[in-house]
């Protein structure tokens, strides 16, 4: 056997004993944990503004850092001293957290101890190599951890949920380390990724024991810390520098959706609440289990992207990242969906800042997606045309023709309009009208950029790749929110339908109807047009625009479907007397739904009259 497999398969063996060996010892200490807890009262109650219901024990921090702190001492060499230190500085971190626990300090003194902690560890020489500049890397690296640190403080919202995605974390940073020829480092991720995983049995839903801030900012820190203990060395290769920001991108993203939507409302970040993705899952009607492993499963995702990245090197590598990042974003726009009515609420409550008051509508993202995504596509294209290594002279022509190509192909959009109806609808007409303006956008871009090089070293090969890339980019976005959907129901498990009706109207209000005779297990055929027939043979809400309101009739004996629903606030062209009539000479029933929300309760709440 060669010598390097025989020292990565010691690599790994450590890695694997020290993770069963972290694992064993803190379960045992989690269940002693538990029971003081118990004996002593120190359980955790239910309130408003926590999502438990249960009395799990508090101090679960406790048992995960002497576990992890333990088999420190066995496994990690005391000659390592920059990981000793970092040890010693975690130890800082988790008494913070610990006289958070029992004293609840205030948000500032937590974060100077932060502070103090992460400037501690960059005057070790750990810094994250995103840039030239030390000073720029220094600044990154302070905001990295305290960043992650946080992130995985936001995310402890739910039973098991910070826990396993810091151990998926965990266990792909090993896997990293162990590849790369990193005994040390691997061994102290894998005592973490064990530690996590003896907590983890008694954290997951129906948790019996909390990880508190002492367990969350401590594992939180240690996995901001190790994921960038060897980036320095590899700082030139773009797929090694990207993967720590890939591998935690879950608790990144939870903790950017929920900062930016509370400071929408003008309420303090730091502010505890349930209005994290978590929560907003459960809400759309799965089960905390199956929205803690549905996050589950897009952190492992993010972990196989950057594991893949490592396997490609540089080629490629920000690409493939770039483009998870992308589905993450669509995902977390579908998710936070309702913090429109949330933005109405706090505007009239005057609580928000003038900045805020002007953030746009759903509707109005499609300006921000919609040119990410032939960005994309232009790095995409080059990519892909030059095997993923971007000769140096075409990366700047790149990055200097990436602004024209992106104001062209917007303007091409608004000329076929494209924006004309609401993007998250969806409609087979968009298939037309995003071909038409991607083929106007490459063209023009074709004529303007070689105009301008006077056709000089642009390549024929990478306007067509761009031109395809981008229409199925482009696509995906008009499709992304049926998708989403779709995706809610499959894993909700709503039985199979055994009622049909069509619905009027294409409006907001009748996607509300739509959500609600789903989960009731009543199919909707079709909508029915009320707006003069502008929406007739059209797809909206992954659902066809049957016919108008004439054609009631002749389309109830076609698809044999006798009940018609009338959403709350649909307007029709006749009056309320006047349609019900209309419906009864043609042998419908009509149903009218009432869709409201009870604001003495978190979880909206949907209601239907028949009439």
């Amino acid at each position: 056997m060669h010598r390097v497999e025989i020292f990565l398969l010691g690599i790994v063996g450590w890695a694997v004993l020290a993770f069963f060996s972290a694992f064993a010892v803190t379960a045992a200490l989690v269940r002693l944990t538990i029971q003081v807890c118990r004996k002593h009262g120190w359980v955790s109650k239910p309130r408003a503004d926590r999502w438990h219901k249960g009395t799990p024990a508090f101090f679960g921090g406790m048992p995960l850092f002497v576990g992890f702190a333990t088999l420190s001492i066995a496994f990690i060499p005391w000659s390592n001293y920059l990981l000793w230190r970092l040890i010693g500085i975690a130890s800082l971190m988790f008494v913070l957290g610990l006289v958070d626990d029992i004293y609840h300090l205030t948000p500032v003194r937590k974060f100077a101890g932060q502070l103090l902690a992460a400037g501690l560890l960059i005057s070790l020489g750990v810094v994250y190599p995103l840039h030239g500049s030390m000073t720029v890397n220094i600044i990154v690296s302070v905001l990295w951890l305290v960043g992650i640190t946080n992130a995985f403080n936001l995310l402890d919202n739910m039973d098991g949920l910070s826990a396993g995605i810091a151990l998926i974390s965990a266990g792909y940073l090993t896997v990293f380390y162990a590849v790369g020829g990193y005994r040390d480092q691997a061994v102290i991720v894998a005592l973490s990724a064990g530690a996590i995983a003896g907590f983890l049995v008694f954290n997951f839903s129906p948790a019996r024991i909390f990880m508190g801030d002492s367990g969350s900012l401590f594992i939180g820190f240690v996995l901001g810390a190790t994921s960038i203990l060897e980036v320095a060395h590899v700082a030139a290769v773009p797929a090694f520098v990207l993967a720590p920001v890939t591998v935690l991108a879950i608790p990144i993203f939870d903790t950017v959706f929920v900062s930016v939507t509370r400071r929408l409302r003008g309420q303090a970040i730091s502010q505890g609440g349930t209005d994290h993705s978590s929560h907003r899952l459960v809400r759309l009607g799965l089960q905390e289990r199956t929205a803690v492993l549905l996050l589950y499963a897009l952190s492992a995702g993010s972990g196989a992207v950057a594991l893949l990245t490592r396997h490609r090197s540089s080629a490629g590598a920000p690409g493939l990242i770039g483009f998870w990042f992308f589905f993450l974003l669509l995902f977390g726009v579908h998710l936070f969906q309702d913090e429109d009515e949330v933005k109405h609420e706090a505007l009239a409550s005057n609580r928000t800042k003038p900045l805020l008051r002007r953030l746009p509508s759903r509707d109005m993202l499609v300006f921000l997606l919609d040119p990410l995504a032939i960005a994309l596509s232009c790095y995409l294209s080059f990519s892909l045309r030059f095997g993923g290594r971007i000769p140096v002279a075409d990366r700047a022509l790149l990055w200097r023709c990436l602004p024209i190509a992106v104001a062209i192909k917007v303007l091409g959009l608004w000329i076929c309009r494209a924006f004309r109806h609401s993007w998250w609808r969806g409609s087979i007409s968009d298939l037309y009208r995003l071909g038409s303006a991607t083929l106007i956008g490459e063209v023009t871009s074709v004529l303007v950029l070689t105009g301008l090089s006077r056709f000089d070293r642009f390549s024929r090969t990478v306007f067509l790749l761009d031109a395809l890339i981008t229409f199925a980019l482009l696509l995906i976005i008009r499709r992304s929110s049926a998708f989403f959907r779709d995706t809610i129901y499959r894993c909700r498990g709503v039985p199979p339908a055994q009622r049909r009706v069509f619905i009027m109207g294409t409006s907001a209000h009748a996607e509300l109807a739509l959500r609600f005779l789903r989960d009731q297990s009543i199919d909707c055929a079709g909508f029915i047009d009320t707006n003069g027939g502008a929406d007739v043979r059209r797809y909206v809400f992954d659902r066809p625009v049957l016919g108008k309101l004439d054609d009631l009739g002749w389309l109830s004996k076609r698809h044999q479907i006798f009940e018609v629903v009338l959403p709350d606030a649909e307007r029709t062209l006749l009056a309320g007397v006047d349609f019900q009539s209309f419906c009864q000479r043609r042998q419908l029933r009509l149903i009218k739904l009432g869709l409201y929300e009870d604001r003495k309760d978190d979880e909206p709440r949907l209601k239907a009259a028949s009439g």
